[in-house]
């Protein structure tokens, strides 16, 4: 409930949408579980327009020119050839079709940058002035043997000026971050030896993962779930999420031992990125979240180890989803009760395919009571989710320093 009660305070009860046909205050739903807008109180303020086929299942909508095509139902659109994913789906209701909030916060300001952009702060979409160049004269300097003339004037090429930085966070780029909650549906993850009222590992990854969609949300980043509620995904779909809108993959798990006498003692964070296992204790975590494909109908394509091998061969993002694992590993450990077990390394099918840097966070050991306490309390989770995304944005400074000094541009940590 408390998980609810703030993803609820933190979605905007109404958006503002300026532009040169005027402002308009448009309602926010949650009837159907997820933030909604009216596509038809759209028209007015956007010029925005719509038409329902196929038996009012698929939906196309017009927007300057552009075509958004949806499937009613389904947490996708296709925009320009490509797909992508939306937290919640758009649905018919009161024969009005209605839009996920995220279309038009995320992905409208994100697809087309020069004409809008979305303030997070004042839950306000403005549309862009067009694009002027402009000039300013300055005096030439004169030549070492003589007086300049009163009014040489010479043109300077106009210079791009950054954005102003996030009052919050101080990015100054927008970026789309994909939280991946660990198991679910049919799938439990571990059972969670220590946690109460018959809680498992895919009801804790599910709680810390809305919690830090809604921390991300809070400091002005766009945010994907693979899941919201308790469904299953497969291992190999899950990291497609992130892929042409995407910066950066951040799944979270829980850990666990076998029976033995170490079972109940071993504690602790560890954050993974996709390489080779080098030890018996990576290989043994790789192999309990690779497990997960024993519950899916549609099996990995020649098996699951050629399938990470190929993947990475392809992943050039090695070296930064190290470093991301690093300063998440390095937040979550100062609040945790557990041990700081540190970046580890494993095949992980979850992480292979993704292509933007990306991690796997095992938030702390089911079957130590101590973890498992603090892994099934509110507070617990709240920290666990403040600290990641700490280390999240800690990686998105990092990377915009880079492309400055680097004269790159840009919005993904590519």
């Amino acid at each position: 409930m408390m998980v609810l009660l703030l993803l609820a305070a933190l979605v905007p009860q109404q958006v503002l949408i300026a532009t040169s046909r005027g402002q308009a205050s448009i309602p926010v739903t949650n009837e159907a579980g997820a933030a909604a807008v009216a596509a038809v109180l759209l028209a007015q303020p956007l010029g925005l327009t719509v038409s329902l086929d196929g038996g009012g299942s698929a939906a196309r909508v017009t927007l300057d020119d552009r075509v958004f095509e949806f499937d009613v139902g389904s947490p996708f659109f296709r925009y320009d050839g490509a797909a992508y994913p939306l937290v919640g789906a758009p649905y018919v209701a009161r024969d009005t079709l209605f839009l996920p909030l995220h279309w038009l916060t995320g992905h409208v300001p994100r697809l087309l940058a020069n004409r809008y952009r979305w303030n997070p702060g004042l839950s306000r979409l403005d549309e862009q002035p067009a694009p002027a160049v402009t000039t300013r004269a300055v005096a030439a300097p004169p030549p070492p043997t003589a007086v300049a003339a009163p009014h040489t004037a010479v043109a300077i090429p106009p210079v791009a000026v950054p954005a102003a930085p996030n009052p919050v966070t101080g990015l100054r780029l927008a970026h789309t971050i994909v939280v991946d909650p660990g198991h679910g549906g049919i799938d439990p993850g571990n059972p969670g030896l220590h946690f109460p009222g018959g809680l498992t590992e895919k009801d804790i990854t599910l709680g810390v993962g809305k919690l830090l969609r809604a921390e991300l949300l809070r400091r002005g980043l766009n945010v994907v779930l693979t899941r919201s509620t308790d469904t299953l995904i497969d291992l190999a779909n899950r990291p497609t999420f992130c892929r042409a809108d995407c910066d950066l993959f951040v799944s979270i798990h829980v850990n666990s031992m076998p029976a033995g006498r170490r079972q109940t003692s071993v504690n602790g964070v560890e954050t993974y990125f996709l390489s080779d296992a080098k030890t018996e204790d990576q290989k043994r975590v790789a192999q309990m979240e690779n497990d997960a494909l024993r519950f899916e109908t549609s099996p990995v394509v020649d098996g699951p180890l050629g399938f990470i091998l190929r993947d990475l061969q392809l992943n050039e993002y090695l070296r930064e989803s190290a470093r991301l694992a690093e300063l998440v590993q390095g937040k979550v450990a100062r609040i945790h009760p557990g041990e700081d077990r540190g970046v580890q390394q494993g095949p992980f099918l979850v992480l292979a395919a993704a292509r933007r840097p990306s991690i796997l966070v095992e938030t702390g050991f089911a079957t130590n009571p101590s973890d498992g306490a603090f892994l099934a309390s509110a507070t617990g989770q709240h920290k666990i989710a403040t600290a990641i995304a700490d280390g999240i944005v800690a990686y998105l400074l990092e990377f915009e320093r880079k492309i400055a000094v680097g004269g790159g541009g840009g919005g993904q940590a590519r």
